[in-house]
């Protein structure tokens, strides 16, 4: 009797120490499964940072919590590493199920991989987590316009054109409704949906070209003529592809593209020479390697030479630019800038309008218009006139038409036989309805230049609209 009860006991311990290395070894496991460093890229890249930075990400992941895998998947994103992104997200996934972050980075990368279908069963489960914050409500409307752009790709415009109903209040998701609509003989019903983000965003270029489209549609030319006239006021305001949006913070995240962000944060003044030392550091890390950020730290070599008034730096760098074969209008405008440093104003002279020939600007034509001076009139004046043009048409498209009028008198001033100047004042008259001015600035603009197709197709409105109201 006794030696079955102790049988019994030690049966109920082997059982207790066996479950104890089942927990133990199971936690180890899944300890070893957590802790394991990351995969990323084995790539040899022209950036030499990125892979690097990516290892010290992986390892704070390794080390750390869901959150640290999740900002890896992210800079794996910004890099284009879509494949590797997906696995860090679902593997952040496993330890924090309920980040909608993560769980959003999870499907854009399925998006971004061409899985179209399961990214938009991502970004549905995103849709079914609760949204705690202003960040998280425009998380959402991010998924459901993917969701529509998903289904655009996949040629199901219907179900496209329910997802981008069911999020109109997210402005692009509005735009591509409208389209849609158009596109499908239906450009009335898109009408009360463009006029209403115009009274949001009334120069945003996209919408008011889309104005355009439905009343020209509708065959309301009259008004639609007036729409195409406001598409030449407005600019990009709404921002209609998300992924850049998403994806740049992500690229600044590791690279040089990290490096040049702090470069950013730092001042000029006292810090300027702190600041040339941390570029060259940048410039030589680079090297020789095509980069797209290169030009950005030549560029700013360059202009620190120029503020810090060195002339022979200068000439030092550009030099080893044109040794790499490279010549812009920004070499140039240095290379006259330290001309002028060392009084030898002929040779600034003669850069500047190389410069010119690449790429006009204001700050060229002014240093051309000093440099002609009293001696050569006409040349100044030429010189003022367009630098004057420049910052009447720059002051236009900021939308203060008013204050755009006498910079571009003074280029008509200047510039007596170009028609240009007066094209610009009949827009601004035109934009304030002041229609009688606008049309005979018109008018002369078509005496200097005949040839000029905006101008006499604005003046035929007029003209069409003036003898539509006489008697």
């Amino acid at each position: 009797m006794q030696e079955a009860r102790r049988m019994k006991i030690a049966e109920r311990l082997l059982l207790v120490v066996v479950m104890l290395e089942i927990l133990v070894s199971g936690g180890l496991l899944v300890r070893k499964a957590w802790s394991t460093v990351p995969r990323i890229p084995n790539e040899h890249l022209a950036d030499p940072l990125i892979i690097p930075d990516l290892q010290q990400l992986a390892q704070s992941a390794a080390n750390g919590t869901a959150r640290d895998w999740t900002r890896l998947g992210e800079a794996l994103l910004g890099k284009g590493f879509y494949a590797h992104a997906e696995q860090t997200f679902r593997d952040a996934l496993l330890m924090d199920p309920n980040s909608l972050r993560t769980k959003f980075g999870l499907a854009f990368s399925l998006d971004r991989l061409g899985r179209m279908a399961e990214s938009s069963g991502e970004y549905e489960k995103v849709l079914a987590m609760p949204a705690r914050s202003e960040d998280d409500k425009l998380t959402h409307a991010h998924a459901l316009y993917a969701m529509g752009r998903n289904a655009l790709r996949l040629e199901q415009a219907e179900q496209a054109e329910q997802l981008f109903r069911r999020n109109l209040a997210f402005v692009p998701a509005a735009y591509q409704h409208s389209k849609l609509l158009i596109r499908s003989g239906r450009a009335a019903e898109a009408l009360p949906t463009i006029d209403r983000v115009l009274e949001q965003v009334e120069f945003s270029l996209e919408f008011q070209a889309l104005r355009q489209r439905a009343l020209t549609a509708l065959g309301r030319d009259r008004e639609a003529f007036h729409a195409a006239a406001m598409v030449e006021r407005s600019a990009h305001l709404v921002s209609l592809n998300f992924n850049t949006e998403y994806v740049s913070p992500f690229d600044q995240m590791t690279g040089i593209a990290r490096k040049m962000k702090s470069l950013e944060q730092l001042t000029e003044g006292a810090a300027l020479t702190d600041f040339e030392k941390e570029v060259q550091e940048l410039h030589d890390l680079i090297g020789d390697t095509p980069q797209i950020s290169k030009q950005a730290v030549d560029e700013q070599l360059l202009y620190n030479a120029v503020s810090r008034q060195q002339p022979e730096r200068v000439f030092e760098l550009l030099a080893k630019l044109r040794a790499l074969g490279q010549e812009h209008a920004w070499m140039l405008e240095a290379e006259g800038d330290a001309w002028r440093m060392q009084d030898d104003s002929d040779r600034a002279a003669a850069s500047w309008q190389r410069a010119l020939l690449l790429s006009p600007s204001r700050s060229l034509h002014d240093k051309l218009a000093a440099y002609y001076g009293e001696q050569q009139p006409q040349q100044r004046d030429w010189h003022l006139g367009r630098s004057a043009l420049a910052a009447g048409i720059a002051t236009y498209r900021r939308n203060h038409l008013k204050d755009a009028l006498p910079p571009l008198r003074e280029a008509a001033r200047l510039l007596p036989d170009k028609g240009s100047p007066w094209f610009y004042i009949g827009e601004m008259n035109f934009h304030l309805n002041q229609l009688e001015e606008a049309q005979s600035a018109y008018q002369k603009c078509l005496e200097l230049q005949p040839s000029h197709g905006r101008a006499a197709k604005k003046l035929g409105h007029l003209e069409k609209d003036s003898a539509h109201k006489s008697p």
